[in-house]
C-alpha cells in the first residue's frame, strides 16, 4: 500500500469530528479500504488452490473479498497454513480444508456406489424391513398384556381359593411398604368367619396398585426421554450445521459493512402503525385465549371435584363390623364409583397434567431464548454505540447527568425502562437530530444561493442600464437560440421578430454615449 506524503492534502481528515482527531491515523477512506481488502484476499487466495485457474484468467476468484465467502467446487485444495495465520483466517483455512475432504470422500462414495454392479432384476424382492419391525412392536405389545392378564388370572385365582386371610398375604413385594390388615379380618379368621366384601377390597387395592405402576412407567419413560435429550444436547450443544452458522455470520458481517458504509433508511411512518397496530391485535388475541384457558381450566377441576366427592363421603363412614363369631355381614356391595373416578384421574387428568408440565417447559424455553437473543441484541447495539458518531454530537439531554435530577422530578412513577428500549430511542432522537439538522443546514443553504442569485439579477441589471442595453431582450434572443429549429413555423416567426427587433435597434442609438445629450456648455 502507498503512503501518503505530508504534503498531500488529506481530505477524510477534514471531515472527522475534534472529539476523533485521537483516531485520525487509524481512519482511512474507502479506496484504502478496498484496497487493503484486495490485498488480504490476494495473500488468502495464495494459500488455497482453485480447479479452474488458466493462463487466460489466472485471477478471476481474487476481484472481490466476497468471492472466497462461496467457493462452491471451485477449491481443489487447501495449503498448508503459515504460523502467522490466525484468527478467523486460520478458522477459515481449517473449515475450508475440512469441507474439501468431505466433497472428495462423497465423491468417492459416489463413484464407488456408481461403478458397483446392479443388482440382478430376476431377485426376489425383500420384504420392507418397515412392515417386519411394525409386526415385531406389535407382538411385544401383545406379549406384554396377555403376561399382565395371566398375572392378574393367577391372583384372582389365589384370592378366590383362599379360605383364609394371612397379614403374610398383604405384604409387598419390594418390602418398603406393608398393608396394614384390620382387627376384625384377624378376629373374624379366628372365628372361622369371612365376609364377602374382602374380595372387594382386594380388587380395589389391586386397581390401585396397577395404577401406580402405570404412573411409574410414565415417569420412567419420562426420565429415559429426558436422559436421552440430555446426551443429544451434549453431543451437539447449538445444534446448528456449521455451514449454516458460516453463512449466518457471513450474511451479519456483510449486512454490517453495508450499513457502515451506507446509512440506513428511514422507515415509514404508516410501517409504524402498522406493527403497533399488529402488536396490538397479537396481545389482544394472546389474553383472549389466556382467559379461555383460565375458564376451561376452573370448569375441568369443578368436575374432577364433583367426580371425587362420593370417595370422600365413603371414606368418611367406614362399615361397622360386628365381631361376632356365627353372624353373617349383609351389607350391600360398595358400588364402582372410585374406580370410575380412577379411570376419569388416568384418561383425563393425567393428560392434563402432562400438557400442563409440557407447556410449562416450553414457557422456560421460550424465556431463556428471549433472554440470550435481548442479551445479543443489547451487546450488538453497545458495540454499535460505542463506534457512532452520531450518539456522542446528539444525545438525549434528559438522559444527561445535570438534567437526571429534573426528569426523575417530572417522572410522578418512574419505572425501570428496558435497556433496548433506550438505546432504540437514542438511536432515533439521534437520527431525527441529525436529519433536522441537514435539512436546516440545506435550508439556509438555498436561501443564501436565492439571496446571492438575487444581488447578481440586480448588479446585472445596474451594469446593463449603464451600457444601454435592454437585459430582457438579452435573455430572449439567448433563449430563443438555445431553441431547436425544427418547427417551420414557429422559425418564421422567430425571424420576423427578430427583424423586427433589428429594426428598432437600428432606430434607437445604441452604445454607453448615447445617453448623453450633448449640449453640455451650450445654453
Amino acid at each position: 500500500m502507498a503512503h501518503r506524503t505530508p504534503s498531500e492534502p488529506n481530505h477524510a481528515a477534514a471531515h472527522i469530528p475534534p472529539f476523533a482527531r485521537p483516531l485520525a491515523p487509524y481512519i482511512r477512506t474507502r479506496q484504502e479500504t478496498l484496497r487493503i481488502r484486495q490485498a488480504l484476499t490476494i495473500y488468502l487466495r495464495s494459500l488455497i488452490t482453485f480447479a479452474d485457474d488458466d493462463a487466460d484468467r489466472p485471477d478471476r476468484h481474487a476481484q472481490s473479498h466476497l468471492s472466497l465467502c462461496v467457493p462452491h467446487e471451485a477449491v481443489v485444495d487447501v495449503k498448508r497454513t503459515p504460523p502467522d495465520v490466525s484468527g478467523l483466517r486460520g478458522e477459515y483455512l481449517e473449515a475450508l480444508r475440512a469441507n474439501v475432504a468431505a466433497r472428495k470422500e462423497y465423491q468417492s462414495l459416489c463413484e464407488g456406489e456408481a461403478s458397483a454392479p446392479a443388482p440382478p432384476t430376476s431377485e426376489t424382492p425383500k420384504p420392507d424391513s418397515t412392515l417386519e419391525l411394525q409386526a415385531y412392536l406389535r407382538l411385544l405389545r401383545d406379549r406384554r398384556q396377555n403376561s399382565k392378564l395371566r398375572v392378574f388370572q393367577h391372583h384372582l385365582q389365589q384370592i378366590k381359593a383362599r379360605e383364609t386371610v394371612k397379614p403374610e398375604d398383604f405384604e409387598r413385594t419390594d418390602g418398603k411398604e406393608r398393608l396394614v390388615v384390620p382387627e376384625d379380618w384377624t378376629q373374624d379368621e379366628q372365628s372361622g368367619g369371612r365376609p364377602e366384601a374382602d374380595i372387594e377390597g382386594l380388587l380395589h387395592n389391586l386397581e390401585r396398585a396397577v395404577v401406580r405402576a402405570k404412573s411409574q412407567l410414565d415417569r420412567e419413560k419420562r426420565l429415559f426421554e429426558e436422559l436421552k435429550a440430555r446426551h443429544d444436547a451434549r453431543e451437539n450443544p447449538d445444534g446448528i450445521d456449521p455451514a449454516v452458522k458460516l453463512a449466518a455470520l457471513q450474511r451479519t458481517r456483510d449486512e454490517l459493512v453495508q450499513w457502515r458504509r451506507w446509512p440506513p433508511e428511514e422507515i415509514p411512518a404508516e410501517e409504524i402503525e402498522e406493527s403497533v397496530r399488529l402488536l396490538e391485535e397479537q396481545k389482544a388475541q394472546a389474553m383472549e385465549l389466556y382467559s379461555d384457558y383460565v375458564d376451561a381450566r376452573k370448569r375441568l377441576l369443578d368436575a374432577a371435584a364433583r367426580a371425587c366427592q362420593p370417595i370422600a363421603s365413603a371414606s368418611a363412614k367406614p362399615p361397622d363390623r360386628s365381631p361376632g363369631p356365627d353372624k353373617l355381614i349383609t351389607e350391600p356391595t360398595p358400588s364402582l364409583e372410585s374406580l370410575d373416578a380412577l379411570s376419569f384421574t388416568s384418561d383425563v387428568l393425567l393428560p392434563l397434567a402432562k400438557s400442563q408440565r409440557a407447556l410449562s417447559l416450553q414457557k422456560t424455553y421460550l424465556a431463556g431464548l428471549l433472554g440470550k437473543e435481548k442479551s445479543t441484541t443489547l451487546r450488538i447495539l453497545n458495540r454499535l454505540s460505542d463506534e457512532s458518531h452520531l450518539l456522542p454530537e446528539y444525545p438525549i439531554l434528559a438522559r444527561q447527568p445535570r438534567f437526571k435530577h429534573t426528569a426523575t422530578a417530572a417522572q410522578k412513577d418512574p419505572a425501570k425502562q428496558d435497556a433496548v428500549v433506550s438505546l432504540a430511542e437514542a438511536w432515533a432522537f439521534a437520527s431525527d437530530a441529525a436529519d433536522s439538522g441537514n435539512r436546516e443546514f440545506v435550508e439556509q443553504k438555498v436561501l443564501q444561493g436565492t439571496e446571492t442569485t438575487e444581488d447578481a439579477q440586480q448588479a446585472l441589471q445596474e451594469i446593463y442600464g449603464l451600457l444601454n442595453q435592454d437585459l430582457e431582450e438579452t435573455l430572449r434572443e439567448a433563449d430563443g437560440d438555445g431553441q431547436g429549429d425544427n418547427d417551420i413555423w414557429a422559425s418564421e416567426a422567430r425571424s420576423i421578430r427578430s427583424r423586427t427587433r433589428a429594426n428598432r435597434s437600428e432606430r434607437r442609438p445604441k452604445g454607453p454615449w448615447s445617453r448623453l445629450n450633448g449640449r453640455i456648455g451650450v445654453e
